[in-house]
This record gives structure tokens, sequence and C-alpha cells, in this order.
């Protein structure tokens, strides 16, 4: 029994000795990045990183990846150099992809100075650490235009409303016409009984007088119905007017309109001179759904981007749709930073992409133009995405630099370097949600009351219109 305990005594002993070479043997795999030099590849990374080109292939950058490259570099006593991303391989696939490029096949790269998100493909090419970024995702989109208020006058009521409106207002005149023609027929068949005429040469001026009188009925149910027409609209329009009719059920009538009228004029004067003075912006797109529907803006894509990517080999649903759409106008698929932010400037194109650089673009907008032409929609239901350096593949300072950076994002210093960059303006009023406020009343404005001088404007032409149609009627009467 001793014998076996012995052994196994032994055993264990050796077991250990073993797992703490390998441990210490794991250790020490990694290369000591002390007194060696690097090489890393940069290129123009907004809001994170800004490279300023010069003259003579000569450049400046700054940002929040040199400031980790020199924290690394003072922690692990190692020294750097920063060379450009070749242009030619920029133009063939993409500022991204020509990165990769140069770090897996040139000997002289060691590391690229930026984050990135990892995919399958980067990961089967290249070596990772771990992660020093993580942000959600936000659509930049232009701020939506005021619409006209041409026809603001309109907006207190709904577009049924105005057609009941109408329809009343054609009945009632038509009613009020009706009575007062059959008030009027009364009258007139009481005068026509009342003369008896015999003989027959006065029966036949009593025939011609019947014409004459059916003609001046007719003419009368016309003026009546002008008439009327003009008093229910000088009631709408608190003008006043008069109708001489003792008539109990007439008056019965009228006072009926009366009433729906005043009902009427208060609820539309009460609302017309807020939807005259307020502005009413046209819809805002807020969502990728909303975006894919949207038939004014299009949408904007880096195919070297991760969400780019997703949205560019998505199979359904609303990144289909949106990949559809940029795939209909190959424009809107790009790989250059430049060219995206120039055609993202104009004004018609959504671009999804991190928080931050949606704070920055707006806030440099407003800093250009002094006005907030461009807003951040808020984060997209997207999971965040984490962001991380890449090596070459089987690199010997891989662990060594990650351990290290996990430290780094934990102590929260690359957060602070990326907010406090120059290249993100504060713009604040741009973010701000735009809550109706109660302010005192100002004078309303000519462009506030463009509809109004519209529709007199109209009136004076057809007015013109109509009294030139009456004089040549009546010059060609007297020929």
């Amino acid at each position: 029994m001793q014998v076996i305990a012995t052994y196994r005594t032994k055993h264990f002993i050796s077991t250990a000795i073993l797992a703490t070479l390998f441990l210490i043997a794991g250790e020490f795999s990694d290369a000591d990045p002390e007194g060696r030099h690097f090489n890393y590849l940069a290129f123009h990374n907004p809001p994170y990183d800004t490279l300023i080109r010069g003259p003579n292939g000569t450049f400046t950058t700054f940002g929040a990846s040199l400031e980790l490259v020199k924290w690394l570099s003072a922690k692990f006593k190692f020294t750097f150099n920063v060379s450009l991303v070749n242009q030619t391989l920029i133009e063939k696939y993409g500022t991204h992809e020509a990165s990769f490029y140069q770090l897996i096949n040139e000997k002289n790269v060691d590391g690229v100075l930026c984050s990135f998100y990892l995919t399958m493909d980067r990961v089967e090419r290249m070596d990772f650490t771990s992660h020093t970024w993580s942000e959600g995702f936000s659509l930049i989109v232009p701020r939506p235009a005021e619409e006209s208020r041409l026809f603001a006058f309109i907006g207190p009521f709904q577009p049924t409303v105005w057609m009941l409106i109408f329809i009343s207002l054609f009945v009632f005149v038509g009613m009020m016409t009706l009575f007062t023609w059959f008030y009027n027929r009364q009258r007139w068949n009481n005068l026509g009984s009342a003369t008896v005429e015999t003989e027959s040469p006065k029966n036949n001026q009593q025939n011609s007088d019947g014409h004459k009188r059916n003609y001046s009925i007719q003419k009368s149910v016309f003026n009546n119905f002008s008439s009327h027409m003009i008093y229910v609209i000088n009631i709408m329009t608190n003008q006043g007017c008069q109708e001489a009719f003792n008539r109990t059920s007439f008056r019965l009538l009228t006072g009926v309109w009366v009433l729906c009228a005043m009902v009427l004029v208060n609820s539309y004067t009460g609302i017309v001179t807020s939807s005259l003075t307020t502005p009413k912006m046209k819809p805002s797109i807020g969502s990728l759904e909303e975006l894919a529907a949207s038939k004014d803006i299009g949408v904007l894509l880096r195919h070297d981007t991760s969400i780019g990517e997703q949205i560019l080999k998505a199979t359904s649903g609303v990144y289909k749709v949106l990949g559809d759409q940029a795939r209909l106008h190959p424009d809107q698929i790009l790989g250059d930073p430049f060219t995206l932010a120039a055609k993202l400037e104009t004004g018609r194109y959504a671009y999804p992409f991190l928080r931050t650089f949606a704070i920055a673009f707006v806030g440099n907008q407003y800093k250009k133009d002094g006005k907030c032409r461009f807003k951040g929609s808020k984060p997209l239901p997207i999971s965040a995405g984490y962001y991380s350096w890449l090596y070459k593949k089987n690199s010997l300072y891989t662990k060594v630099h990650s351990r290290a950076l996990m430290d780094l994002w934990e102590s929260g210093l690359m957060r602070f370097w990326v907010n406090t960059q120059p290249t993100i303006p504060k713009a604040d009023q741009c973010f701000a949600d735009s809550k109706p406020r109660i302010s005192r009343l100002v004078p309303i404005q000519l462009s506030d009351l463009t509809s109004a001088f519209l529709i007199l404007g109209i009136g004076i032409g057809l007015a013109t219109l109509s009294f030139v149609s009456e004089l040549i009627f009546f010059r060609l009467n007297r020929l």
C-alpha cells in the first residue's frame, strides 16, 4: 500500500509540474514587444480618427486610435510608425478591404490604426484582440422640411367637414329659393285670379303678358338663388346681411342656419390662427422601415462596414429591401468616406452607422451652415457592435496587446478620447426634442396669409373676366 501511495504522490507531483511548465510556456509564448518597432496603417475615419493630407505625400493624423497606440507604446516601450493605406488599393477594394489586403500580404505592416467589427471572414484571415469600442447604431437623415402653408387655411377642418359644409350650403340655399318661389307663386296667382278679361283682343294681350310673367318668374328664381347665396356666405364670414320675409317657416330656416354658422365660424376662427402661423413639418424618418418606405430619401451604404455588409447580403426583411434599393443605384454603395460625406451633405440620402458618427456629422453640418439640416435618429433596434484591433494571422504580439487593451477599455480612457475629439462639435439644439412651447403672440406675417391673398387674386380675376364677358354680350345684343 505504501508503494501505491508513493507512486500516486509522485504521479500527482509530476502532473502539477508539467501543468506549471505548460502555463509558463504559454505566458512566454507571446513575444515581448519591448524595444520593437511596429508599422501601422492609417486612413480617414471620422470622427474617431482624422487624416489630413499635405503636399508631396505628407499627412497629419490624430484621433482616439493614435492615442491608443501611444498608450500601448508607453506601456510596452516600443516605437511605431504610421503610413497611409495605398490609394490604388482603396480605389479598387474600398478603404477597409485595402487596409486588410496590405496587413495580410505586406510583411512590414503590423496593424491598422482602427477598430473593426468582427465578421467570420475577418476572423479567418486575421488575428483580433479584445474589443476596444462598443456602440449602437443610428440613422443620419435630413431634417424634414416645412410643409407649404399656401393652403393652411383649410387646415382647421378635415376634408369631410369641408365637403359637408359645401353640401349643406347648396342644400340650404336651394331650400330658401324653393320657399321664396312658393311665396311669390302664391302672390302671382292671387294677382292673376283678381283680373278677368272676356274680350278676344284682350285675351291675346293676356297670353302675351303670361309669357312675360313666366320669363320674369324664371329670372326671379335665379335672382333669388343668387341673393340667398350671398346671404348665406355673409353669415358664414361674419359680414351680416338681411332677408325681408315675415313667414315663420323662412325665419325658422334662416335661424337654424345662423345657429349652425355660429358654431362653424367660432370653431374655425379658434384654430385658423395657429394653423397659419405654426410650421407643420413633413414626416420624419426614424427607423429603417420608414427609410425603406420613403420615396424622397435614398439609402447610402458602405460595402466595407459591418452594417453595410449585412444589408447588402440580406435575403429577407427590411435589410433586403434597403439592399435592393441601393443596388438599383450603384452610386449609393460606396467605399470612400470622403465621397460618402459629400453625397450625404446633399440632403437626399440617409446613412445607417454608429451613433457617435451621427452626432459628429450633424454637429459639423450645423457648424458649417449655421442651422440644423440633419438629425440623428433614436438608436436602431440592432445589437451594439463590438470593435477590435486586427493583427496579422498568428502574430506573436496579439495576446499581450489584447490583455492590455482589455485593461484600457475597463479604465474608460478610450471613451474619453473619443468624446473629447475636436471633430465632434456640440449641436445640442439639433438633438433636442421639438416640443411645442407657449410663447407670446407674434404678428401674423405676410407668408402666413399667402392663401388669403391668393383667393383674393383669383376672385378679382374671375370678377374681371365675368365683367368683360357681360360687356361683350351687351354689345353683341345691340348690333
